[in-house]
């Protein structure tokens, strides 16, 4: 596996998770333990905000972190 292949695997489950998240599928179990971890990785929660900005705006996912 090349480096880049597993940022793009990293990026792409990312992706996916923001997407339960936007459609509500995620379930609470699952959200606090994203939170959580959000608060502890500065890069994943950049990344979230990104999602976020590129569906809402740059107000969404303020609240994540």
């Amino acid at each position: 596996m090349k480096p880049h292949e597993s940022t793009d695997c990293i990026q792409t489950l990312l992706d996916l998770v923001c997407y339960e998240i936007q459609s509500g599928r995620l379930s609470p179990e699952m959200e606090n333990l994203l939170e959580d971890h959000l608060v502890q990785c500065p890069s994943c929660r950049e990344q979230v905000g990104q999602f976020g900005t590129v569906l809402y705006g740059a107000s969404a996912y303020q609240n994540f972190g």
